[in-house]
């Protein structure tokens, strides 16, 4: 017994040691600066005690860190973790150690094990978690092998028949997959991706799994819209499965009535992968049957999961939390479940996401300086319309209402289902509009409303056929042939259906914007020049040019190839991008180009509009002789800069964009 008792102390007072290490770490990347040193090591040796001694007092070491009892293969399981957060430690990426006492080798070693520590509690309590929750018992294998089959035809047939140019967020992942493709495969890459998961807003996490397959398939735009049908629309359709699972072919009826999910794949986004989380997380955390800690501490690591994927998915994680605490109105016996997805989803998110938890969530003006992707409510509305119909729409709020109103059982469930995406809507219009990757922060909620729906309907055949009517129709309205729209401000009605389509996108104007990329490359046949593109459209951008050459399948050119200067669009988020007066040639649209209106958009307008009216700073330039046609009667012109731009020049347009927004004047300060 005393022996016991000693091993325990021990344990606690290395547990204490390397966890005061790693938050020590943390703390500084957070408060150097603004708190003295010594205080920052205090706080961290304090708080990590009284973490120790909670967990110490309220048993949960033994509780959740045994998955398999005290055998070899938890020790394994802990080990293997345990290993894997010490060598890929990257607590130390969030801020420059430089000469500091603290990046010496003995603080960096106890951040090491306080990291491995960390990741070895949250392993073995996952797999505890998941031995208690238990299997689903999932009997639709041959539904599953159906699906395979038919996302993969369709993904062929949607590839093969594509022509058009992928820009922007749908070509994001698709560049940085193939970057790491063409990279050595080893540890320095991991860590790159583990990295790139604390500083970067599109990191590498979803796009390291892509770039394994394209190490053996290349790293064509066909692999990649495979893969990511194959690693990331599948496991979100098998969620829509277990949701339906209570109901004859419930699963099915759910894939049928939510076709956007593959659509947005197909063009790019592998956003859906956190839609896919976000699904199972509702499978999880809904059913009380299973017990409550368990899904509590599963679901609170999906939620810190879907942000991590994808940030914007943090809105969810947010609106769930808040959602499962208001459904406890209904059903107080489930508190467990929710203190332990709170519990889950801040040990998971402050360790895996602190960086994007302070930098962007608490710190920084993030609501303004997004302000210029908010283009109204109606924009919104369209695009919800779009993309799931206000007819389905209105089905899924009917379950829910009348789960909550006629089954007792399900009033829990129907009330989080319920609330979730409402809040999720009314956060996240507070800072933009929806693009849309971004309705995919609604496709867990509605599905699992609408299996709600399912296990509420009649056994009576005329229910039954109706249902299958609807979902039917709104998977058929997905394949009609039908004009996009370039921009949501065009659509000036609410659809009943869907009006997206997987008709393949012809752009007709491809063959111009070759011609364009080509011309300008030769601009350096004799001697390397740059150029600036001052254009921001879903008609032409500098993604658009940039991509057109890979789009369709042509070789980039190894030489001459022109240097394109990077120019900034969006007010507020972005400062003037000076170097752009630097370039050789302006590559400018006509009419004046932009997705977000002249209003948010003037650091194109106080460019481009001088430059083709020759006004201003737009007499430096002079027109080559020489036009490129695009769709939506853009035309598009290259400017030769023919003097230096002058001092007052640089002054005027610091000016006009400072007295704009007096609040950035940092961003917009003049360099000369």
């Amino acid at each position: 017994m005393k022996k016991n008792i000693l091993f325990q102390g021990l344990a606690g007072l290395a547990a204490w040691g390397c966890l005061s290490g790693l938050a020590l770490v943390r703390f500084w990347a957070v408060l150097y600066g603004h708190l003295p040193g010594e205080l920052i090591l205090a706080a961290a040796v304090v708080l990590s005690g009284a973490a120790v001694l909670a967990v110490w007092k309220l048993g949960l070491a033994p509780r959740l860190l045994l998955p398999f009892g005290p055998t070899w293969k938890t020790a394994l399981a802990g080990g293997a973790a345990f290993a894997l957060g010490a060598l890929l430690d990257t607590s130390y990426s969030m801020f420059d150690a430089g000469g500091m006492l603290i990046g010496t080798a003995p603080f960096r070693l106890a951040c090491a094990l306080g990291s491995g520590l960390m990741l070895s509690a949250v392993v073995l309590a996952l797999c505890t978690a998941l031995r208690q929750f238990g299997p689903l018992h999932l009997s639709c294998g041959k539904t599953m092998l159906v699906l395979i089959l038919a996302v993969n035809i369709l993904t062929a047939l949607y590839s093969a028949g594509s022509a058009t140019i992928y820009y922007w967020d749908s070509n994001i992942y698709w560049n940085s997959s193939t970057l790491l493709a063409g990279q050595p495969l080893d540890l320095a890459q991991v860590r790159l991706v583990l990295e790139s998961v604390i500083t970067s807003e599109y990191n590498y996490l979803l796009s390291w799994p892509i770039s394994l397959v394209m190490r053996v398939l290349g790293t064509g735009r066909y692999v990649y819209n495979f893969v990511i049908a194959n690693l990331y629309v599948l496991p979100a359709l098998a969620g829509m499965l277990a949701l339906g699972r209570r109901v004859r072919r419930g699963g099915v009826l759910l894939v049928c009535a939510t076709p956007m999910l593959l659509y947005t794949a197909l063009t790019g986004f592998v956003d859906v992968a956190a839609a896919g989380a976000g699904i199972w997380a509702f499978v999880i955390y809904t059913d009380e049957r299973r017990p409550q800690w368990a899904r509590g501490i599963l679901t609170g690591a999906l939620l810190t999961l879907v942000f991590l994927l994808r940030r914007y998915f943090f809105f969810f994680t947010v609106s769930f939390g808040l959602a499962a605490l208001l459904a406890l109105a209904v059903r107080r016996s489930q508190w467990k479940s929710f203190v332990a997805l709170c519990a889950s989803g801040a040990v998971c998110s402050l360790f895996f996401g602190q960086s994007f938890l302070v930098s962007q969530v608490l710190g920084g003006s993030y609501f303004d300086t997004y302000s210029a992707y908010n283009q109204g409510r109606w924009v919104d509305a369209v695009m919800l319309c779009r993309y799931f119909g206000w007819i389905l729409m209105a089905a899924a709020l009917a379950a829910v209402v009348w789960a909550l109103l006629r089954r007792p059982k399900a009033r829990y469930a129907a009330l989080l289902t319920l609330v979730q995406p409402v809040l999720c809507l009314f956060l996240f219009t507070r800072v933009q509009s929806h693009g849309q990757q971004h309705l995919l922060l609604y496709l867990p909620a509605l599905c699992a409303a609408l299996a709600l729906g399912l296990e509420a309907l009649p056994q009576a055949r005329p229910a039954k056929i109706g249902a299958w009517a609807l979902s039917l129709c709104v998977l058929g309205s997905s394949f009609l042939p039908r004009e996009q729209p370039s921009s949501p401000q065009e659509i000036t009605t609410l659809s009943p259906l869907p009006t997206f389509t997987y008709v393949p996108p012809q752009r007709e104007d491809i063959a111009q914007l070759v011609a364009l990329r080509v011309y300008v490359d030769s601009l350096s046949a004799e001697e390397p020049r740059t150029a600036a593109i001052i254009s921001s459209s879903f008609t032409f951008n500098s993604s658009i040019y940039d991509t057109t050459l890979r789009s369709v399948g042509i070789p980039e050119p190894e030489s001459p190839k022109t240097s394109i200067t990077y120019f900034a669009t969006v007010d507020k988020r972005d400062g003037f991008s000076w170097n752009a007066l630097t370039a050789d040639y302006l590559i400018v649209a006509d009419p004046v180009q932009y997705h977000l209106g002249a209003d948010n958009q003037h650091l194109v307008t106080v460019l481009a509009g001088p430059v083709l009216e020759g006004t201003g700073i737009g007499t430096a330039y002079e027109r080559l002789d020489v036009s490129f046609h695009l769709k939506d009667g853009v035309t598009v012109y290259i400017y030769e800069r023919t003097r230096d731009i002058t001092a007052e020049e640089y002054r005027a347009i610091s000016d006009e964009l400072t007295a704009l927004y007096p609040e950035y004047a940092e961003q917009y300060r003049s360099p000369v």
